[in-house]
């Protein structure tokens, strides 16, 4: 009996052990891991411009879709609703009307976040492309006279 005990405690306390360092070594894993440089920053001026323009288009292009599809299923939604018969005894109807008018707002809804991101997407291009250098393929002209003229064309 007292020899069961100790095997039982033996056996826990190699439980304990065992499985402290299996969370040292995940963890340990995990912080190597998270230790990644951006590579965002050691890009250029121009691949920094060219990505976030690309992302504004397609998000602002996405955020139209869905407002779109949300206004045209949410005025849907209210018209079959609003066509149910009152004395229809199914009233599959109205159901199915408020149902489609739910997802349409819920399209509306979604599509707000993607135009915030879009316009912050706009705001850093357009900042990267005023604050970046001038230059002839890869010979930058720092501190130098230039002439330029320039057309900004806001719509």
């Amino acid at each position: 009996m007292i020899n069961k005990f100790i095997q039982i405690i033996l056996n826990e306390n190699i439980m304990k052990c065992t499985l402290s360092i299996f969370l040292v070594i995940i963890f340990t894993f995990q912080m190597a891991k998270s230790q990644v440089t951006d590579t965002l920053t050691q890009n250029s001026q121009k691949e920094m411009y060219d990505f976030y323009s690309i992302n504004h288009k397609k998000q602002k292009k996405t955020a139209w879709i869905l407002l779109g599809a949300g206004v045209l299923a949410a005025g849907g939604g209210l018209a079959i609703a609003e066509n149910s018969s009152v004395f229809d005894e199914s009233d599959s109807g109205f159901t199915s009307g408020s149902i489609l008018f739910l997802a349409g707002s819920a399209s509306i809804l979604t599509s707000i976040p993607f135009f915030i991101i879009s316009g912050s997407n706009k705001r850093k291009a357009e900042a990267i492309l005023e604050t970046g250098k001038i230059g002839f393929g890869s010979i930058p002209l720092n501190n130098q006279r230039y002439v330029s003229v320039g057309l900004r064309i806001d719509f």
